[in-house]
């Protein structure tokens, strides 16, 4: 191998990298986005505290943009002993609303999605795992 072609290949190599990397940072960005759309969706159920250690519900959903534009939810994980929590964690995702959907991210948000928990308190008022602040300790 020559040094022409070393040279090509660790420019290759960058350039994927930092494209991957860009792309990355872009669903981090919408998953943040997309959080702060449920928070504005349903301002009533937020809270601004830390979660509480024994959490009252844990809801994790698999978000993905369907073919007509619309959020399409699988549940990961759930509480079936609290299933209205799991109810109000899909209206939430059904109030959230945003403006646009960025076209470089269309095709992964219809393959893969993204995952997004909720974190129920006792009360039922929740955090998005995206925004959350840190859970209290039990000691």
């Amino acid at each position: 191998m020559n040094a022409r072609t070393v040279c090509f290949t660790c420019v290759a190599g960058v350039l994927l990298t930092l494209t991957s990397a860009a792309r990355s940072a872009s669903l981090d960005e919408f998953r943040r986005e997309f959080a702060q759309a449920v928070y504005a969706g349903s301002p009533h159920l937020i809270h601004d505290r830390q979660p509480q250690p024994l959490l009252r519900a844990v809801v994790v959903l698999n978000i993905k943009l369907g073919e007509d534009s619309r959020w399409q939810i699988d549940v990961a994980r759930t509480n079936d002993q609290q299933p209205e929590m799991l109810r109000r964690a899909l209206e939430t995702v059904e109030r959230a609303r945003l403006n646009t959907v960025p076209a470089e991210l269309r095709d992964e948000l219809q393959r893969n999605g993204i995952y997004e928990t909720w974190l129920f308190d006792k009360d039922g008022s929740f955090q998005v795992k995206t925004l959350a602040k840190v859970q209290r300790s039990s000691l």
